[in-house]
């Protein structure tokens, strides 16, 4: 049995938690309330932000097999930036779409997983959802069938843990 390098964790020193435990409730409510106004400004803009960022992905999805291989970590931080903004957009059908972007990546750095179709695929539904999203007359239920169908056919190629 070999012995392994002993680990060492670095949690930063939290400097707010001096003045957060030093407010009184009702300011730390404003502070909160504040920041929940300041994010709801914002949604807006960070949804106008993502149809920018799928079309990038879907640039880099649509280059041939090896460059998207070798841009694999621009794909994935791509991906999670329109999962953060879609989240906080509450378009959640897009996040949870890019999130599948993401474990394919992640399905290639852990586990040796690539299939570059099934990441097309779901890339390219990024772009069918973000459609959908913007007409009003598209039933939830529509999108619900196609994050359920990315979730198998990731399961099918082992990009999933489910």
């Amino acid at each position: 049995m070999t012995a392994s390098a002993p680990s060492v964790s670095f949690v930063p020193r939290n400097r707010l938690a001096k003045i957060l435990t030093s407010l009184d409730r009702k300011a730390f409510a404003e502070h909160v309330r504040n920041a929940e106004q300041e994010l709801n400004r914002l949604a807006p803009i960070l949804g106008e932000s993502i149809e920018g960022d799928v079309q990038a992905l879907i640039r880099l999805c649509r280059q041939d097999e090896a460059d998207i291989f070798g841009q694999s970590y621009e794909i994935g931080w791509l991906a999670l930036k329109i999962v953060e903004s879609a989240r906080l957009a509450k378009r959640h059908e897009l996040a949870d779409a890019a999130e599948g972007v993401w474990e394919m990546i992640d399905a290639l750095t852990k586990k040796g997983v690539w299939h570059t179709e099934a990441l097309r695929v779901h890339v390219e539904a990024l772009l069918a959802l973000l459609a959908l999203s913007s007409d009003p007359g598209t039933d939830a239920a529509q999108r619900q069938v196609i994050a359920r169908e990315l979730l198998k056919m990731r399961t099918a190629v082992g990009a999933s843990d489910l």
